[in-house]
């Protein structure tokens, strides 16, 4: 079965086919509640304003990779923004 990682990088692509064009970052702190280093996952996507400008919208920010996969894959299935 393939990693959260690999399985977010090809919904990543199959967007980038249908015209989507959907980043993913990550942002990594140190946590003072669990003492360690913890990752943000951010998904932004570039849309296009009615004066002719171009905006990065967030669409998801989380801790937990599955929430990336799930997000990417509804946006993927057309049945969520």
């Amino acid at each position: 079965m393939a990693s959260l990682r690999q399985l977010a990088r090809k919904l990543q692509t199959a967007l980038c086919k249908k015209g989507r064009y959907i980043k993913l970052n990550q942002h990594q702190s140190y946590s003072e509640k669990q003492e360690r280093m913890v990752t943000k996952y951010v998904l932004q996507e570039k849309r296009d304003l009615p004066n002719g400008q171009k905006k990065n919208v967030t669409i998801l920010e989380t801790y937990q990779l599955a929430d990336v996969v799930q997000k990417l894959a509804a946006i993927y299935g057309g049945g969520d923004e």
